[in-house]
């Protein structure tokens, strides 16, 4: 009888029992999820202050030479947007200010595993908020460096101009300002 006593006690249960172990594990994981959830939305709300932020008219821009030494530096030019700073590093354009006609390239390193879903692709926006595809990296989950490259012609304008990368859901990865001179 005594044999049949222990081996139906759970060895738990001297010091108090599953339970315990159970309503411990809950509490972790709901403060766990609370703080999973109370991070998401503050990402969502740094995510939607840099997308209101990108939108805005451009203001100044960074200065680079041929090789792509940062000659000045604008703040707000080629920050990673929240959603992405784990994992997407941007190197400002260059040349900057360009010529039309001239070759500008932006350099990209992804520097974790699956942090961009598929590709990049660097867009402009015309007058009528209708994005113009100016160059794209098709894969882009695996860490790396990468470079867009494209004419600066293709943006149709001179001046002062913003340009976007974004992931292939149109997510905002990162913006910059280029100086098109004639």
């Amino acid at each position: 009888m005594a044999s049949e006593q222990l081996h139906a006690e759970d060895p738990f249960n001297a010091f108090g029992g599953l339970r315990v172990l159970d309503e411990r594990m809950e509490l972790r994981f709901g403060i766990v999820f609370l703080l999973a959830l109370t991070a998401g939305c503050d990402t969502a709300d740094l995510q939607k202050d840099f997308e209101d932020r990108a939108f805005a008219t451009p203001e100044g821009f960074t200065q680079t030479d041929d090789t792509g030494k940062i000659l000045s530096e604008d703040q707000d030019d080629w920050r990673t947007a929240p959603a992405y700073i784990a994992g997407v590093l941007i190197d400002p354009a260059f040349p900057n200010p360009a010529r039309p006609g001239s070759f500008i390239s932006i350099p990209v390193r992804v520097t974790n595993f699956d942090t961009v879903q598929g590709g990049l692709e660097l867009v402009s926006y015309d007058a009528n908020r209708i994005a113009r595809r100016l160059a794209e990296i098709r894969d882009a989950r695996d860490p790396g460096s990468y470079v867009f490259r494209f004419n600066g012609n293709l943006l149709g304008v001179s001046g002062l101009t913003r340009v976007f990368i974004v992931d292939n859901l149109g997510g905002l990865v990162s913006y910059g300002d280029l100086l098109i001179e004639l």
